[in-house]
């Protein structure tokens, strides 16, 4: 008889049952995920494909209060169940702005395309926090690696550069004046402002609300930024940056910063950036360029003469979710000849989450000002895979020169009036009602009062149309009133569009006077 004990394969007890239902709640999930996709997927086919029917609204347009009677927004205490849900997701399609339709030309950005969809989706499946790289190896160096992609575009030294992805453009800016305070004023991250200090930021009256934020969140407030005289094409005037920081130094005041703009918002404008490169070097200031929308001037040689010099910037604001077409968001900053400056500015050490390690360098968290930090990554290089820089350059030269076809446009009909020619993919200009364009004729600045009254009420009545959908607003520092601003970023527009734009308004608008 056998008086060995037995193998200890033979001892092994059944699988716990709380473990096995454990995993019975895994394949309930995927079941879940399984049915969603089966009812949605259709629905989300059938939504896009409804973009090519020239009867497709961009817009379905309800004021507030009609809007909550048809879509309820309650949250409930019981669950619901996936159908109910489907219905709810349906509704929201349904009352939501159809920005992926080709006349959907209101803002910097425009509706995803199927590879940045999927990103999207498979980001969320994957549900990674990117902020250290045990947690998200393979995103953490994907991030590296697109910065490093922007540094060549921008013309810059990759081994010069370091950045991170951040939620959107303001961010990017935040970031980017965080940065020059920390290089300027080191002693502000432990001590904060000391009454000696007396910094102050420039920007162009026309460049982006976020440079006063930034400052407002820096501590040294919203007027310690001044805004510079810009010209008709949204450029900051460099005689008048110059006589600006003069005036404050001789108020005892530390200038820092100067905020370049390329693309600006309203017109699309590029300023002067190898000059303003200069000016910074002689009163020591950082140069930081806004290229959240004019980014993609960079890819095409039509505007190398626009973006000359902002590879001497010391830190660059990028947006692949406005002319490059990507979701939202999918921005960042580079600072450039400044390595380490990040880490040194926003590190907290946090020793729950840093820890010293081989992989210490790719903690991309511990250089951000956000702990949780969203997958981003994954839809910019995804994009970049499926279009190449090529298709970036083609998207771009497309959008200009569908601009240039609108400007051209207006000019030959009586009915319009070009604000100023466009630098880039945005077309400013006025609509003349018909009772009106005599005395326009004689002094279009005779009927600016009008413009401010008209134009905003042809806007509405485009929005309960909801054939297309374009902006409108005024330009202050410009003395100009409110006019129409259409932006040609989508790759779905043609030259048919441009002219229906113009019958549209001239349809809404011709009786007014």
């Amino acid at each position: 008889v056998c008086s060995f004990p037995p193998p200890k394969f033979f001892l092994l007890k059944p699988v716990h049952k709380k473990m096995s239902e454990q995993r019975e709640k895994v394949l309930e999930k995927v079941s879940e995920l399984e049915t969603l996709l089966e009812k949605l997927v259709p629905i989300i086919l059938d939504y896009e494909k409804e973009g090519a029917k020239e009867e497709t609204k961009v817009i379905h347009f309800k004021e507030a209060a009609d809007l909550m009677k048809a879509f309820p927004l309650e949250i409930p205490d019981e669950p619901k169940d996936i159908d109910m849900i489907v219905e709810h997701i349906k509704g929201i399609m349904k009352h939501s702005v159809r920005t992926s339709h080709p006349r959907f030309m209101d803002k910097l950005y425009v509706g995803s395309d199927p590879i940045g969809q999927i990103s999207e989706l498979i980001a969320t499946v994957l549900n990674t926090n990117v902020y250290i790289y045990a947690v998200a190896p393979l995103f953490s160096l994907m991030e590296f690696k697109i910065v490093h992609k922007w540094a060549d575009v921008l013309g810059m030294e990759k081994s010069q550069c370091e950045g991170l992805l951040v939620p959107g453009g303001s961010f990017a800016n935040f970031m980017g004046m965080a940065a020059a305070r920390h290089f300027h004023f080191p002693h502000v991250r432990l001590m904060g402002w000391q009454a000696a200090d007396k910094p102050v930021a420039f920007c162009s009256a026309q460049a982006h609300y976020s440079v006063k934020r930034a400052s407002m969140m820096l501590g040294f407030g919203m007027n310690g930024v001044v805004k510079v005289e810009a010209d008709e094409q949204g450029r900051m005037k460099l005689d008048k940056l110059v006589d600006a920081v003069k005036n404050a130094m001789e108020e005892g005041k530390k200038p820092f910063f100067v905020n370049a703009t390329c693309g600006t918002t309203v017109v699309g404008g590029f300023d002067h950036f190898a000059e303003i490169r200069s000016i910074c070097d002689e009163y020591d200031m950082w140069m930081h360029v806004d290229a959240a929308w004019g980014i993609s001037a960079c890819f095409t040689p039509i505007l190398a003469n626009e973006v000359k010099g902002i590879e001497t910037a010391d830190s660059v604001t990028w947006d692949g979710h406005k002319s490059m077409g990507m979701p939202i968001f999918a921005a960042g900053v580079i600072v450039h000849k400044h390595n380490g400056l990040l880490q040194s500015a926003n590190s907290s050490n946090a020793e729950y989450l840093f820890h010293d390690h081989s992989e210490r360098s790719f903690d991309i968290g511990d250089m951000s000002l956000q702990c949780g930090r969203r997958n981003d990554a994954l839809k910019i290089y995804l994009s970049w895979l499926r279009h190449g820089t090529s298709g970036y350059r083609a998207r771009v030269e497309s959008f200009i020169g569908l601009a240039k076809y609108l400007a051209k446009r207006v000019e030959e009909r009586d009915e319009f009036a070009l604000v100023v020619q466009p630098p880039y993919g945005q077309v400013c200009f006025w609509y003349i009602p018909k009772a009106l364009r005599e005395k326009a004729a004689e002094d279009l600045s005779s009927v600016y009062e009008d413009f401010n009254r008209i134009t905003p009420i042809i806007y509405r009545r485009m929005q309960e149309a909801g054939n297309m959908l374009i902006s409108c607003n005024p330009l202050s520092d410009q003395g100009l009133p409110y006019f129409f601003r259409l932006v040609s970023n989508s790759p779905l527009l043609t030259e048919k569009d441009m002219d229906f734009v113009l019958d549209e308004l001239d349809r809404l608008g011709n009786d007014l006077s």
